[in-house]
């Protein structure tokens, strides 16, 4: 069990991934003009942000059963 991590410490890890997704989105979406590579790229970070959102649920549902 040594090295494994817990629900929480997964649950918090997915959140500053979350939140550093949100602030490199944030960053792009403020320019006025974005090129072809800058549009995919916030099609890239939205998904990513999305899947941390959903394992954040997730775990925060185990979580709750757990305790």
């Amino acid at each position: 069990m040594e090295g494994q991590k817990s629900k929480e410490e997964l649950y918090n890890e997915a959140c500053v991934l979350h939140k550093s997704l949100d602030e490199q989105l944030w960053k792009l979406q403020q320019k006025p003009f974005l090129t072809d590579d800058e549009e995919m790229e916030i099609r890239r970070l939205k998904k990513q942000k999305l899947h941390y959102k959903d394992v954040m649920e997730s775990l925060k549902e185990e979580i709750k059963q757990k305790g």
